[in-house]
């Protein structure tokens, strides 16, 4: 019989920094309740993304130091895939649009509480940006 999943609340802080080609780098941050759940063996980070008058977005992170992603559904549908120096493919859509992403993992760095990554993204061959993403979470308190 397989273990139950671990599930923790948690507190999540997110720091995004973007750097499009020929512009000045824009820091956005966001914070939000979540969970963590541990399925099989590998850590999951669950929370939604709330913005003003926009649809609300579920965003997962598969939390590992080698080869993580981020899955975003909702108002947005998104899927970047990560690993240390190397090139992904991953999946923007907005509506009924969906472009084909080429992800390019720069660094990927976990530890629990803590998921940071930093990476360019390319679409048709063209440098979209340079992403820098931060994600800190704590357990909230019972």
């Amino acid at each position: 019989m397989e273990a139950p999943n671990q599930q923790q609340t948690v507190q999540v802080r997110l720091r995004s920094v973007i750097q499009h080609p020929g512009q000045s780098a824009e820091a956005h941050e966001m914070q939000a309740k979540g969970r963590v759940i541990e399925k099989k063996g590998q850590a999951y980070l669950l929370f939604e993304e709330l913005t003003e008058g926009m649809p609300a977005v579920r965003t997962t992170v598969k939390l590992h130091a080698e080869d993580a992603f981020i899955m975003r559904k909702g108002g947005v549908q998104m899927r970047l895939p990560f690993r240390q120096d190397d090139a992904r493919f991953g999946t923007y859509g907005n509506g009924p649009a969906v472009m084909d992403l080429l992800v390019n993992t720069k660094e990927l760095h976990w530890t629990p509480g803590r998921f940071s990554v930093a990476y360019d993204l390319h679409a048709e061959g063209n440098l979209l940006g340079k992403h820098q993403l931060t994600i800190t979470y704590s357990e909230v308190p019972k």
